[in-house]
């Protein structure tokens, strides 16, 4: 009985670093995140401009982002397509040059 108690103090001993590593290196509760996208273009901006066509799909440039329509509905471009992005050099150029020029 005594060698029983011997072996099984031992493995307590043994273990409970283990389990106390355990404990403390155990992830916090979870902690839900709220995630804010940007509002879409309205339906006044999207009637007064012609869109720009990427991936076969409608794009718009509105707020500094580039936003399509899906199934699930309004979507950006968390980064810009390269594409994208030398379409939007032109259309600020060809608005400024209507601007000024007019």
């Amino acid at each position: 009985m005594n060698r029983f108690k011997s072996i099984l103090s031992k493995v307590c001993i043994l273990t409970m670093p283990l389990g106390t590593a355990l404990v403390m290196g155990a992830p916090k509760d979870a902690q839900a995140q709220e995630i804010i996208l940007p509002p879409p273009p309205p339906d006044a901006y999207l009637a007064t401009v012609a869109p720009e066509y990427f991936e076969g799909r409608p794009v718009y440039f509105y707020n500094g982002s580039w936003y399509y329509r899906d199934a699930r509905g309004w979507n950006y471009y968390r980064n810009e397509p390269p594409f994208l992005r030398d379409r939007r050099g032109r259309w600020l150029d060809r608005d400024r040059r209507y601007h000024y020029h007019r």
